[in-house]
């Protein structure tokens, strides 16, 4: 019994930890009730979670923590930020009907029907097509719902013989000339590989309209960190985020926002990564 309490403090303390908790973290300068029914209102109206009926109580849980808690800790992001990252999450997750609900809501509030859209196509190379044909397949449904024309316009910018460059160019850009390195050491069997990472990840994806550079990368470790078990590839993309500009604030902003959805362990080991490659200045 008494190891077992020890466990239960050490891994408080290493929660605490992470977060740079102090013993009165928990204490809240907003009506957290309040706060998440006029948030969730402004998205939702009077449509009631799906549980409310057989599980109250996790519905006043999940609406308060999702629309009260999580809203008041992610303002480092704009609505259309904390919207388009929630919906790269919940793609990535692979779950149907909490990504319809979080797309209605999203229109509600003014997010644009092409920037939801390009968010699905950002975190393809990442999720797979798979993943990606079924949220869109749900996507467009809630746009037919709200009477949306599609298809929507085409926001590509290259084509069969501007794609590896115009790849290549923004992937250096964003990563250095490591990535040439990387090119010229790989060996020939697995040549293609980098072929690919140029055209299709960057070349047909990157150099997309709509979202700007800062945006696409938030996009992407938001995907990267709801898949889990990719730590390298995060870290790679929490230094793409501070290469193209995107503060810590905002990079930890993506990871609040996400962070009901993907739960502590996947949280965590993000934030451990993000604390590696972008410190806290003390």
């Amino acid at each position: 019994m008494r190891l077992k309490k020890m466990l239960s403090l050490g891994l408080l303390c290493i929660g605490a930890a992470c977060f740079g908790m102090t013993s009165d973290a928990s204490a809240k300068n907003y009506d957290r009730v309040k706060v998440s029914e006029e948030n969730y209102k402004k998205m939702f109206g009077d449509e009631k979670l799906s549980i409310e009926k057989t599980d109250p109580e996790m519905a006043a849980t999940m609406k308060r923590y999702l629309y009260g808690d999580n809203f008041e800790q992610s303002k480092a992001l704009t609505d259309t930020e904390r919207e388009l990252v929630r919906i790269a999450c919940l793609a990535t997750l692979g779950v149907e009907n909490e990504l319809k609900r979080e797309v209605d809501g999203a229109l509600k509030i003014g997010i644009k029907p092409l920037e939801i859209r390009e968010t699905i196509y950002q975190v393809t190379p990442y999720i797979g097509f798979a993943k990606s044909v079924d949220a869109l397949n749900s996507i467009n449904e809630i746009f037919q719902k709200n009477k949306i024309k599609l298809p929507l316009e085409n926001q590509s910018t290259v084509n069969e013989q501007t794609r590896f460059e115009k790849g290549l160019e923004v992937q250096v850009g964003i990563f250095g000339d490591r990535i040439n390195q990387m090119r010229k050491n790989a060996t020939e069997d697995v040549a293609h590989f980098n072929d690919d990472l140029a055209e299709f990840c960057f070349g047909d994806t990157y150099t997309r309209g709509t979202l700007d550079l800062k945006m696409r990368e938030m996009l992407t470790m938001a995907a990267i960190a709801s898949l889990g078990g990719c730590e390298p590839q995060l870290k790679g993309h929490i230094a793409g985020n501070k290469s193209v500009g995107n503060s810590r604030e905002k990079v930890i902003g993506v990871l609040t926002a996400i962070h009901p959805y993907i739960g502590f362990p996947r949280t965590l080991n993000a934030l451990a990564c993000i604390n590696e490659v972008m410190p806290a200045s003390n």
